[in-house]
């Protein structure tokens, strides 16, 4: 701009006076204007927008992103003598894990411990949405607010359905499906978006005429682990009203099939071998989860997974490994997994 300044006008100026400084703050709010519009430009289409912009695009495709759910459980509550009267246990009682940062449960019914007993479980959801919520047995043991009478505390099943809420890339995949795969009301593609529009259902597979002719089975899964009872309720009752005439539609939970690794790596250098050992734990089991209902696990792609991490040079799969195709019905999850750091 300085350069055709002066050839325009025949003079030149210094950088101190008033038209270099206005020339200065045009060029900033030139490059501004231009850092916008290809901003807005990326918010246009599915494949670059994000946040709130993606999801007006999903509505335009009839979808919703889906929003964090809670994890629910039991919690159970102990005293080790009997008592000769009851001890209420109220709704909102609160237990939480050793974590340092503690996950905490609140009681979601009102219940008690009747006189004569020494233990009661009692319904419970996470404070927090999400899957953090989600853990395994004998977690949850700090009594954080409980009747004074309590003396210990436990989760005696797993705490499960608690979700994330939906990331720009999972509901742009869902856009993707709707351009790909067009649904008209009778084909795969419909009740696979169907299902996948419930709140607590991350994958889906559809197959036709496993119980004859006319009848379809959708199976489901949450993520890592089977849909909850309320979100098969829910698809199936949204099935009910919306599939064809004469078409017999069931919701089930997928089967899980486990799937071990046993891998030996060669780290990078400047990686310790617990960082390896975490970053490769979490790509296997993004790869698992990455896999369809009835999909099929390539030794190939799992090791791209392993070498995306960065951290690894190379990596050798146990003999016993191989690729794997499961049924319509399965889906995947990540077994027990053995890293060997070199």
């Amino acid at each position: 701009m300085k350069q055709k300044y002066v050839q325009e006008s025949g003079s030149e100026f210094d950088e101190a006076s008033d038209i270099a400084i206005r020339l200065k703050v045009l060029a900033g709010e030139i490059y501004n204007a231009q850092v916008n519009m290809e901003w807005l430009k990326n918010q246009m289409f599915a494949n670059t927008a994000s946040g709130e912009y993606l999801d007006y695009i999903a509505s335009q495709r009839g979808l919703e992103r889906k929003q964090a759910t809670k994890a629910h459980g039991e919690i159970t509550f102990y005293i080790s003598e009997p008592i000769d009267h009851d001890i209420i246990i109220p709704q909102g009682a609160v237990v939480a894990t050793t974590d340092e940062v503690p996950i905490r449960f609140r009681t979601i019914e009102n219940e008690e411990i009747s006189a004569g007993n020494t233990l009661v479980s009692v319904y419970a959801e996470a404070e927090k949405a999400g899957r953090s919520g989600n853990i395994e047995k004998d977690k949850a043991v700090v009594a954080v607010s409980v009747p004074a009478e309590i003396e210990t505390v436990t989760n005696r099943v797993v705490f499960t359905d608690g979700t994330d809420e939906e990331s720009d890339n999972e509901l742009r995949e869902r856009i993707r499906s709707t351009f790909t795969s067009q649904p008209n009301g009778t084909n795969i593609a419909f009740y696979k978006q169907l299902a996948l529009s419930v709140e607590g259902i991350t994958k889906a597979g559809v197959v036709p005429k496993v119980r004859g002719t006319g009848t379809v089975n959708i199976y489901v899964c949450g993520n890592g682990a089977a849909a909850g009872t309320a979100a098969i309720s829910n698809l199936q009752t949204l099935v009910n009203r919306e599939r064809e005439l004469n078409v017999d539609v069931k919701v089930y939970n997928a089967n899980f099939v486990d799937y071990d690794l046993t891998v030996g790596v060669t780290a990078k250098n400047g990686y310790s071998t617990s960082e390896v050992e975490s970053k490769c734990t979490q790509a296997f089991k993004n790869y698992i989860n990455s896999i369809p209902i009835g999909g099929k696990l390539y030794l190939s792609l799992l090791g791209k997974y392993l070498l995306d991490t960065g951290c690894i040079e190379n990596y050798e799969f146990d003999t016993y490994m191989e690729n794997q195709e499961i049924s319509g019905a399965q889906c995947f999850r990540a077994g027990a997994v053995s890293i060997v750091v070199d």
